[in-house]
């Protein structure tokens, strides 16, 4: 019998495939819905959401409700994006004092800043676990002595009243979430240094620690010592800290010393968190901050570097700090923009995106909704 050679379809429905496929990536590559929110690349992946410096938004009143309408976005986000986690990189208000003639900062006294912040953060109670660290603005002694540099005097002592409103047993979601706490400058053991271990979805472990503002030696030991335990060995660590490097303008390099009386005590810059913590560590994998923004100029504002461990592991790092974004230091607070770290499953690859719930929430602004520079949308590859 002669068996007559059949033409196989197979290439052609290879190239079919290959096609659909490439027209599906990226049409899926925008991570844009039809009505401009944020959608997962792949229905697999989960999201992390860093909110910048909320400092603007809680020092004027005309500020204060795109704080909230941020947060509430966020809540709204959890199912659709699978969101994970939420940290906030720090300097929640303006100051944490008072000036010594008893005026204000912006149009608001500390107190009416520290109950807006906690107030916008209601909405994420119960919701998330979520991660908060202190910055700079944070601290400070109840009078501040010059009004006109309150930048400077803003951190001469780490007191702060940041303990008053968020307390370990205000948000439902941190129990068994909130793993540990480390002892404050005063030895009460607070969520200014405390380290968090979340279930994401897809089922995965990541261990998130947040840092107090230049923190001390002995919170670095204790960060060290939590990241070496057995039972973390093969989880994916994240550092939240305030002050740790500059953005893409400024050269992307570590801080190496800080212009504030309250380092020149027990206090260490983003070079020597990376020396005694980071770089040793063979488990902390991202490390992301804020402290550092420029007006109106995105490359200001953030930026990424990746740098190898001890153990010869990328570490990638990122700063993301809008506050000057949206008129300037007197503007509008940083004109709602959030940062979108959308990992694969098998946490190997992250996908950075920049958008604003502000400008998204009216069908007139919806455009603007989205930055594309390079420094605000990009994947990396994590190791």
């Amino acid at each position: 019998m002669t068996h007559k050679r059949r033409t196989s379809s197979i290439p052609a429905l290879l190239i079919l495939l290959a096609v659909f496929s490439f027209f599906t990536f990226a049409a899926a590559g925008t991570m844009i819905a039809d009505d401009g929110a944020p959608a997962l690349l792949d229905a697999d992946d989960w999201t992390m959401i860093v909110i910048p410096d909320p400092q603007a938004y809680s020092r004027y009143t005309r500020n204060q409700g795109i704080f909230e309408l941020m947060t509430g976005w966020i809540a709204e986000a959890k199912d659709p994006l699978r969101v994970g986690a939420v940290v906030c990189v720090g300097d929640l208000v303006e100051s944490n004092g008072v000036l010594a003639d008893g005026g204000k900062f912006g149009n608001q006294t500390c107190v009416q800043m520290w109950k807006s912040v906690s107030h916008a953060f209601e909405k994420l109670d119960g919701v998330y676990p979520y991660v908060l660290t202190l910055g700079n603005h944070d601290y400070g002694p109840e009078f501040m002595p010059d009004g006109n540099h309150y930048g400077i005097h803003s951190s001469i002592t780490r007191e702060t009243k940041f303990n008053d409103y968020f307390t370990p047993e205000r948000n439902s979601a941190w129990e068994g979430s909130l793993v540990e706490m480390a002892p404050n400058a005063f030895g009460k053991k607070t969520l200014e240094n405390a380290a968090y271990e979340l279930t994401v979805p897809g089922g995965g472990k990541i261990l998130v620690v947040a840092l107090e503002f230049v923190p001390r030696d002995a919170t670095l030991q204790w960060a060290k010592e939590l990241f070496a335990r057995p039972q973390y060995a093969d989880t994916f660590g994240v550092i939240v800290t305030h002050s740790y490097m500059m953005p893409l303008s400024g050269g992307l390099g570590r801080i190496g010393k800080e212009g504030y009386p309250i380092c020149d005590g027990d206090a260490n810059s983003g070079q020597q968190i990376w020396e005694k913590l980071v770089k040793p560590s063979s488990n902390i994998r991202l490390v992301l901050c804020g402290h550092v923004s420029k007006a109106d100029d995105f490359e200001g504002c953030c930026g990424c570097v990746a740098d190898l461990n001890d153990a010869g592991k990328k570490v990638t790092q990122l700063v993301f700090d809008t506050q000057a974004m949206g008129g300037g230091w007197e503007g509008d607070g940083g004109d709602g923009w959030l940062q979108l770290l959308e990992f694969t499953p098998d946490m190997k690859k992250m996908r950075v995106r920049t958008f604003s719930p502000l400008f998204w929430i009216s069908p007139t602004t919806r455009q603007h909704a989205w930055s594309h520079l390079d420094c605000c949308e990009f994947q990396t590859d994590l190791d």
